[in-house]
C-alpha cells in the first residue's frame, strides 16, 4: 500500500494553463502529492519537456481514474466531455475542482494547514494528559493519517514488552501491518474485539476507531489489553463448571437413590418367605453387614430395599451396584471415586458409590464376580470404614451398610480360588437364603393375582386368570422365578382380548427342559416318555389332555392318536 504523505492529486490540463498549474504549485510549495498530469487537448510536444521528471504523464486519464485513489482531480480543460467522463468515472470520494482552479488549490492549502494544525494540537494534547494516559492498565497507540505512531502509552510498553522509543516515530504499516490500527486506517471504521498475537507473543484483544475533528478522519486509536489472565480465569471458570456439574450429578444420584420396596412388597406367605423375612427385619435394626443368596430372578435387591426402609437409615442413601454391568477396571472407580486428574478423563473430581451412601445402604449386587485385587480393598473398607479415592492420599471416614447379594455358590468359589474366605466371613454375618419359586409353589397363586392386579393397571385391562391356567402354571419348575413369572404374566394380560387368562395364553415351554435330562436317544422311548409325563401333570380328563398337548406342542387329535400308539 502506498502510504506516502499527502493529498492525492491528478491534474488535467489544457495547454494553455498546464505551464500556471505547474508554476503555481512550484511557487507556493503546498504538501501535496500530484500522482500524474494529463494534457488530453495539446499538439506541442514541448511541453512534456516543462513538466518534471517526478510527475508521471498520462495519456488515458479515465483508465487512470479507474485504478488509482485519487483525492482531488483538478480539471483547467472546461471541456464538457471531459468533465462528463470524469464524473463518469471517478470514486465517490474524489473531489473534481474544474473553476477558479488557483483559488481552489489555495483553499485547499489553507484548509490542509488548518489540518496540520489540528494533528499538532493532537500530538500537544496527547503530550499535556501523558500522565493520565499513562495511569490505564489498557494499552494504547495513536497514530496519524499516514500511519506515524504519535503516542504509546505504559501500559503498552508492559504488555507488548516493545520500547518506547522503538514504537514513536514509525510507520505502522510497515511494523504492523495486519493490526486493528491498520484495518481502522485503511476502513476509516472501527475494529472491535479482534484478538491478536503480538510480535512478542502476547495474545490481546483490539478495539480501535478512527479520531474524527470536524468530521474529518486525522488519525486512529487503538486500545488492547493482555488477556492472557483472562484465558487462563476462563479456563479456570470451566473447570469450576465442571465440577459443579460434577457435583450436581451426584447430587441428582443422593436425592434419586432411595429404596424402591419396603416389605409389603414381598409376596409369600410360605414358611421358607417368612424365615427370609424375619432375618431381614433383623439385619434392618441391627444395621449390620448381610450376604443375600439365591438364583436369579427371586429378588434379592427388592429384599436389600426392604432392609434399608425398614431400618434407622430409611431416610438416607439406597445406592445400589452391579458389580456384573460394570468392567472391574471402572468399578474400583465407580466404588471409590477419583480425584481430578487421577487418569486421562479425569477432569473434574468425581465422589464414588461409599461416598454418596454415606449414612445410607450400599448395595452390591453379583459380589461373586467381583475380582480378587477388589475384593481386598473391599474388606479393608469394611474393617477400617474408610476408603481414599483414586489418585488421592486424603483418608475419607464412611458410615455405610453393606448389603451384598449373590447367585453364584461362594463356597465353590472359595475353593476354586476364586473369592476370599476372609470377605466372604465379613460379609456373611447374617445370611439370608431366598428359596426358588419351585420350593416354595403355595406361593404362587398369591404371586399371579399380584402380578395380574399389576399388569392390568399398566395396560388398563381388567383381566382373570382361569384355575386350568393357575394350575399349568403351578405345575411349572420356574427355572427364572419369581422375575420369569412376571414376565410370563405380563404377556398373558397382553395378549388376552377376552378379559380371560386360559391355559393357551400361558406360554412355558417345559418340554425343552426335559428332553435335556434324557440320556436315552431313542426317539420313540423319548416320545412316549414325555407324553406319559405331560399327562401325568394334568387330571385325566378332556381338559387335562387339552393342556398337556398344549405343552407337548401337538393338537389333540394328535396326541389321541400317540396315546393309541403307546397304548398309554
Amino acid at each position: 500500500m502506498n502510504h506516502a504523505k499527502g493529498i492525492k492529486i491528478l491534474l488535467i490540463c489544457s495547454e494553455n494553463t498546464v505551464y500556471d498549474v505547474l508554476l503555481f504549485f512550484k511557487n507556493y510549495n503546498p504538501i501535496f502529492q500530484i500522482v500524474g498530469i494529463s494534457i488530453p487537448l495539446y499538439d506541442n510536444l514541448n511541453i512534456e519537456e516543462s513538466i518534471p521528471p517526478q510527475i508521471p504523464i498520462i495519456d488515458n486519464y479515465v483508465d487512470f481514474i479507474k485504478s488509482n485513489n485519487i483525492d482531488i482531480i483538478i480539471d483547467t480543460t472546461e471541456s464538457a466531455s471531459i468533465i462528463s467522463q470524469i464524473e463518469a468515472n471517478k470514486s465517490t470520494k474524489t473531489s473534481l475542482l474544474h473553476k477558479n482552479i488557483l483559488s481552489a488549490i489555495k483553499d485547499i492549502n489553507i484548509y490542509y494547514k488548518s489540518l496540520h494544525d489540528e494533528i499538532i494540537e493532537l500530538k500537544d494534547f496527547l503530550k499535556r494528559n501523558y500522565s493520565i494516559l499513562n495511569s490505564t492498565s489498557e494499552a494504547i497507540q495513536v497514530s496519524d493519517n499516514d500511519g506515524e505512531i504519535l503516542f504509546v502509552n505504559k501500559a503498552y510498553t508492559e504488555v507488548t514488552g516493545i520500547k518506547y522509543e522503538d514504537r514513536i516515530g514509525k510507520n505502522i504499516y510497515d511494523i504492523d501491518p495486519n493490526g486493528a490500527l491498520v484495518e481502522t486506517l485503511t476502513t476509516k471504521a472501527p475494529v472491535l474485539n479482534k484478538i491478536l498475537i503480538t510480535n512478542t507473543g502476547v495474545e490481546v484483544i483490539c478495539n480501535s476507531s478512527p479520531i474524527i475533528i470536524d468530521e474529518l478522519m486525522v488519525g486512529a486509536v487503538v486500545v488492547f489489553r493482555d488477556i492472557s489472565d483472562i484465558i487462563k480465569m476462563n479456563k479456570k471458570l470451566q473447570e469450576y463448571r465442571n465440577d459443579i456439574e460434577s457435583l450436581k450429578r451426584e447430587f441428582n444420584d443422593i436425592t434419586s437413590a432411595s429404596a424402591k420396596y419396603n416389605f409389603s412388597s414381598i409376596i409369600g406367605n410360605s414358611p421358607e418367605m417368612y424365615k427370609c423375612n424375619e432375618l431381614a427385619k433383623l439385619v434392618s435394626q441391627n444395621n449390620t453387614t448381610t450376604l443375600i443368596t439365591g438364583e436369579s430372578g427371586t429378588g434379592k435387591e427388592l429384599y436389600a430395599s426392604a432392609i434399608h426402609n425398614y431400618g434407622k437409615r430409611a431416610n438416607k442413601p439406597f445406592i445400589a451396584i452391579n458389580c456384573t454391568a460394570i468392567p472391574n477396571k471402572l468399578l474400583e472407580s465407580e466404588l471409590f471415586g477419583y480425584e481430578k486428574g487421577a487418569f486421562t478423563g479425569a477432569v473434574s473430581q468425581k465422589l464414588g458409590k461409599f461416598e454418596l451412601a454415606h449414612h445410607g445402604t450400599l448395595f452390591l449386587d453379583e459380589i461373586g464376580d467381583m475380582s480378587m485385587e477388589l475384593q481386598g480393598k473391599l474388606l479393608r473398607v469394611l474393617q477400617e470404614k474408610e476408603i481414599e479415592r483414586l489418585g488421592g492420599n486424603k483418608t475419607i471416614k464412611i458410615d455405610v451398610q453393606i448389603i451384598a447379594a449373590t447367585n453364584a455358590d461362594l463356597l465353590k468359589k472359595i475353593s476354586d480360588g476364586q473369592f476370599r474366605s476372609d470377605l466372604y466371613y465379613r460379609l456373611n454375618v447374617i445370611p439370608i437364603h431366598i428359596p426358588p419359586l419351585r420350593e416354595r409353589k403355595e406361593d404362587i397363586e398369591l404371586l399371579v393375582h399380584h402380578f395380574i392386579d399389576k399388569k392390568n393397571k399398566k395396560f388398563n385391562k381388567s383381566c382373570i386368570i382361569e384355575k386350568c391356567a393357575l394350575l399349568k402354571l403351578g405345575k411349572y419348575s420356574w427355572p427364572g422365578n419369581v422375575r420369569e413369572l412376571e414376565n410370563v404374566l405380563e404377556r398373558a394380560v397382553l395378549m388376552c382380548n377376552n378379559g380371560i387368562i386360559d391355559h393357551n395364553l400361558i406360554l412355558l415351554y417345559p418340554v425343552k427342559e426335559e428332553i435335556s435330562s434324557y440320556e436315552n436317544i431313542n426317539l420313540e422311548d423319548n416320545e412316549k416318555e414325555l407324553i406319559k409325563k405331560a399327562l401325568s401333570k394334568y387330571e385325566d380328563s378332556v381338559k387335562g389332555k387339552k393342556l398337556a398337548a398344549n405343552d407337548l406342542n401337538i393338537s389333540l387329535s394328535s396326541l389321541y392318536n400317540k396315546i393309541k400308539l403307546y397304548d398309554l
